[in-house]
């Protein structure tokens, strides 16, 4: 049987499609090179779908469809027949919130007890939504709530922060909100609010309350997001105690999931929780295609090399222990590394494949990269360690795919050490499914007796990750990176 899963509206299109044996995958903005693009009707997708994955589209025997609405006309239900795509086969409307919480299956043996959805806003104007199963416990809405994801967007834009695309501020907030300082009396102040009532905890006016002159608040706006954000994640950990008590599982998707910070806090309290890589729209189909798996009774499905899935270009070979070897020796010489091996990670930070890489204890090397990237320089980076080494420099369990904040142990790692003493750490285990970033991170070590790697994606800022080699190229001759290692053959912009 044939199945495919679509997000083709608003941003972030992706496929999901099942041929029958495999499960493949490809958000479209690797192969398109324009981030966060998005199909804007039900037709070019399809010779797209195509080309990529070489399939006729009136073979597919079914499809399930993410399609964000605000009308009330739509089906209120998890999943409604939908006829829009004009195609011969069956065809679903899967609800977008329930398409997240369904996107977790590659990471658990069993569904989780509660799942929690929380983004900016999905369909029907709703802004998160609690799950037991498929029963849907609570939701809430933009309009009667309030969206923490748009209001943390709104609070960005307040301090000046720019992007072509409102979705990416929140994570650009993240950084820059460490320069503050917190204030406990003005948090204190904002225990009257909730997450039902996001927009009046984001409202400004509280802080020139709080300062008691509208000149002097407007001068302390980094104090103010400071200790606002730590309050919204104070609260997002209330909120979550009224659904999930402590010994359940609980799964958390949707865009707020990518807050490093508030996931740190939530782990703290909930030791079963599940976050994905995927959090954001880019797991919407994997949710989909998991409605679908369930709705024809097929057997689990599995992705071996997840979170390596991009159905996107591959170098043709893998790289040798030679090759690692020369590329360990360019790092420990201070020099930056671009890495595009095997295929590309899913979600919005590089894990191995697709990343900049550099020794963290060069002193200016978060000047370096960021120069290199084009990104402010407020911004801090994630690194990767061999996961045996990480208790010495960090105060982490394990976190596979850079989701969670730690304390820097030590005052070597200074490129990745954030203003806030935090970095966000992916610890790479001796069975990790990309073996050969292991292995450089083995030879990194052996050569400098560190066994971490400053680790960034391989895009420039407002791009999508690399996603075809000719991408990494470009990215090459653009910028002042030192060296790309593409599969075996290592390219510079040294003379």
């Amino acid at each position: 049987m044939k199945l495919l899963a679509l997000r083709l509206c608003a941003h972030d299109s992706s496929f999901c499609y099942f041929n029958g044996h495999e499960v493949k995958y490809l958000k479209t903005e690797r192969t398109k090179g324009t981030k966060h693009h998005a199909y804007n009707n039900f037709t070019d997708w399809k010779h797209d779908f195509t080309r990529l994955f070489d399939e006729d589209v009136n073979k597919i025997d079914q499809i399930g469809i993410v399609v964000d609405s605000s009308s009330t006309s739509v089906a209120t239900s998890n999943a409604a027949p939908y006829h829009e795509l004009n195609l011969p086969c069956p065809t679903w409307r899967i609800n977008h919130h329930y398409a997240h919480a369904l996107s977790v299956w590659m990471l658990t043996n069993k569904s989780p007890d509660i799942s929690i959805v929380m983004d900016g806003v999905g369909d029907l104007d709703q802004c998160w939504t609690v799950f037991k199963g498929d029963i849907v416990i609570a939701r809430g809405t933009v309009e009667v709530n309030g969206s923490l994801g748009m209001e943390t967007a709104q609070a960005g834009k307040h301090l000046g922060i720019g992007a072509q695309y409102n979705i990416d501020i929140p994570g650009k907030l993240m950084g820059l909100q460490s320069y503050g300082t917190t204030s406990n009396s003005f948090m204190q102040s904002l225990d009257v609010h909730s997450i039902h009532d996001v927009r009046k905890l984001f409202s400004f006016h509280n802080w020139i309350q709080h300062i008691g002159d509208e000149t002097v608040a407007r001068l302390l706006p980094l104090d103010w997001i400071r200790s606002l954000h730590h309050k919204a994640g104070e609260l997002l950990v209330k909120f979550f105690e009224q659904y999930v008590a402590l010994d359940q599982s609980i799964s958390f998707t949707g865009g707020v999931a990518q807050n490093v910070l508030w996931n740190t806090e939530l782990r703290k309290k909930f030791k079963n929780i599940i976050i994905p890589p995927h959090s954001a729209d880019d797991g919407l189909t994997l949710g989909i295609i998991e409605w679908l798996r369930i709705h024809n009774n097929l057997p689990p499905f599995k992705l071996d090399s997840f979170p390596f899935i991009q159905h996107d270009e591959a170098p043709p070979e893998e790289p040798t222990l030679d090759t690692i070897k020369r590329t360990a020796l360019l790092l420990s010489q201070g020099h930056s590394v671009g890495w595009y091996q095997g295929h590309g990670e899913i979600g919005p930070r590089a894990l191995g494949n697709r990343s900049v890489l550099l020794d963290p204890r060069i002193k200016n090397g978060r000047t370096v990269i960021n120069n290199i990237k084009k990104r402010e320089n407020y911004r801090p980076f994630g690194a990767s360690v061999l996961y045996e080494y990480k208790d010495i420099f960090f105060k982490i369990n394990s976190d596979d795919f850079m989701l969670f904040v730690t304390k820097v142990n030590t005052d070597t790692l200074q490129s990745i050490t954030h203003v806030d003493g935090t970095c966000r750490v992916q610890t790479v285990p001796e069975n990790a499914p990309n073996k050969h970033f292991r292995q450089l991170l083995e030879e990194f070590y052996n050569l400098t007796k560190c066994p971490v790697l400053l680790n960034t994606s391989l895009n420039l800022a407002g791009k999508p990750l690399a996603g075809t080699i000719d991408d990494a190229k470009k990215f090459l001759s653009s910028t002042s990176l030192d060296y790309l290692v593409i599969g075996n053959e290592i390219l510079t912009n040294r003379n």
